[in-house]
């Protein structure tokens, strides 16, 4: 009878740990499977402007002024604006006809970094913009229009700005 030495076990032991490391390691690199799945494309939300409103100095004779707007994106990707309209022009102020002494500039450009990071429904991303000239008060504007709020409605077109 044979009889193993605790040398001899050690090194038939240690042959054996390597054979199974090494036939593990082979398995984790023969893998396959199959199966089905679906999917669906989620679909887009709307932008959202929570405020707007006009730079500190405000409307004076002649002047284009700053616009400015804080947009909020419930998307999950980011989202590029690529065009912003100013409507509604409007003026409570007697005497101040808002159509009359203040003009909307529809060639300002769009502030360069015009991009809204990606949120969430229940955490919406926001973007604070200011949008250089788009409203410019008339040269000569009635008296009544010192000191007058004006009000107006911003629509926002945007794309995916996601990588």
């Amino acid at each position: 009878m044979h009889r193993f030495s605790k040398r001899s076990f050690a090194i038939g032991g240690t042959g054996l740990v390597v054979l199974g490391v090494a036939g593990a390691a082979w398995a984790a690199w023969n893998l396959s499977g199959s199966g089905d799945a679906q999917a669906r494309a989620g679909s887009a939300v709307t932008l959202k402007v929570t405020s707007a409103g006009l730079a500190a100095d405000g409307l004076t004779p002649g002047n284009p002024t700053t616009v400015l707007l804080t947009v909020e994106n419930r998307n999950a990707f980011p989202v590029r604006i690529t065009d912003v309209d100013l409507t509604q022009l409007a003026s409570p102020t007697p005497g101040c006809d808002a159509a009359a002494n203040v003009e909307i500039v529809d060639d300002a450009p769009l502030p360069q970094d015009a991009t809204v990071p990606a949120g969430s429904a229940d955490r919406p991303a926001t973007a604070r913009l200011a949008w250089a000239g788009p409203v410019r008060m008339v040269s000569d504007p009635a008296d009544a229009c010192q000191g007058a709020s004006f009000t107006f409605t911003v629509h926002l077109d945007a794309v995916s700005a996601a990588a």
